[in-house]
């Protein structure tokens, strides 16, 4: 840990961070009650959900409560998705006036409904198209902009050529950080992200800020990732869903405090209140239960009765029923969780897209 000073702090355009890491943007997981539980817990910067870039130009849709980011959560950054340099532009532009700090551009996403339209990752196959959004987006605005991207559309030579195209432009044209994700569109989340190929983006732009993305689930092992790899930072994501207590332990890491044993079932089923109640704040009732649903699992992925604890929870419908399992299921004074706990497929009867994310 004593050389690790010159790793502490990440610069994203005019933001300054005084750790070298932040939470990434999650579809359907990273509202309000999701970034502001990471912050209390020692995340630096939050990044708000994936928004489509042709409702974020609508002035109805950026109205709406839950597209706008709170006053006590700046910095924050916007992450838009979409294919058409003009409408990407306007809703970079419409954001920052909505109070975003920072715009991230999505060229990463692998689900099949945004690869069928054109969108997110699907954009590798087309620098030219992604160059055109870049310089769109920067000529409106003044905040810094971020592109996420992954290291190819599949592992063909032809996605490799693009992939260094994309960033080698990109970064002539200004961007203030590349995202990476180890991984090829084609891969979705299956085997393990590679970091060498984002080493070698820094290794050939030392001047650019480069940021790595997959699979940071223990905080130990950053620091040998980021000595490794030589990169500016990198950003948590499926690693931090049902599981704010990594960034107090990635920040403990960061300042060479001893890290906190593992949460207990009581502190869990204090946090999974807390993290429910501010749901049902900005939702109703009804969505707020489906909303929590998605967390339950990786709350609850080290627990000694892991099936029947989760099955409970997801059967919840209503307010009580769920505030009553999680107060069931989490009492008894079972021991710790380990400290390195890997994701792994649910208990049978869960649906497996409960374990996806981003």
């Amino acid at each position: 840990m004593g050389d690790m000073v010159r790793f502490v702090g990440l610069t994203l355009g005019s933001l300054r961070l005084d750790v070298p890491f932040f939470q990434a943007s999650l579809s359907g997981y990273s509202n309000y009650a999701m970034r502001s539980l990471a912050r209390e817990f020692g995340c630096p910067f939050t990044m708000a959900d994936m928004i489509l870039a042709k409702s974020a130009a609508e002035p109805r849709v950026l109205r709406k409560a839950c597209f706008r980011p709170g006053n006590d959560e700046h910095p924050i950054g916007a992450q838009i998705v979409g294919k058409v340099p003009s409408i990407m532009a306007k809703a970079a532009f419409d954001l920052v006036a909505a109070g975003y700090d920072l715009i991230d551009l999505n060229f990463a996403c692998p689900a099949p409904k945004v690869l069928r339209r054109g969108r997110g990752g699907a954009l590798l196959n087309d620098p030219e198209t992604v160059i055109d959004i870049v310089k769109a987006v920067r000529d409106c605005v003044g905040v810094p902009i971020l592109m996420k991207l992954r290291i190819g559309a599949d592992h063909e030579p032809e996605s490799a050529d693009n992939f260094w195209e994309i960033v080698t432009r990109s970064i002539e044209q200004g961007v203030d950080a590349l995202v990476i994700h180890g991984r090829a569109v084609s891969d979705r989340y299956r085997d393990k992200a590679d970091w060498d190929v984002p080493a070698a983006v820094k290794r050939r732009f030392p001047q650019a800020t480069i940021i790595g993305s997959g699979d940071i689930f223990d905080a130990a092992a950053t620091v040998d990732l980021m000595k490794r790899t030589g990169l500016d930072g990198f950003i948590v994501a499926r690693g931090a869903i049902g599981n704010p207590w990594i960034f107090r332990d990635l920040r403990c890491v960061w300042e060479n405090r001893p890290v906190p044993p593992a949460p207990d079932l009581a502190e869990r089923r204090a946090v999974m209140l807390e993290h429910f109640e501010r749901i049902l704040q900005g939702y109703p009732e009804r969505k707020a239960v489906g909303n929590f649903r998605k967390f339950t699992v990786r709350y609850a992925r080290c627990h000694p009765k892991r099936k029947p604890a989760v099955l409970a929870l997801m059967k919840g419908r209503t307010r009580g029923e769920v505030e009553a399992a999680i107060n069931t299921w989490f009492t008894e004074d079972y021991p710790r969780c380990p400290p390195q706990v890997r994701l792994g497929t649910p208990p049978q009867g869960v649906p497996k897209w409960i374990c996806g994310g981003a």
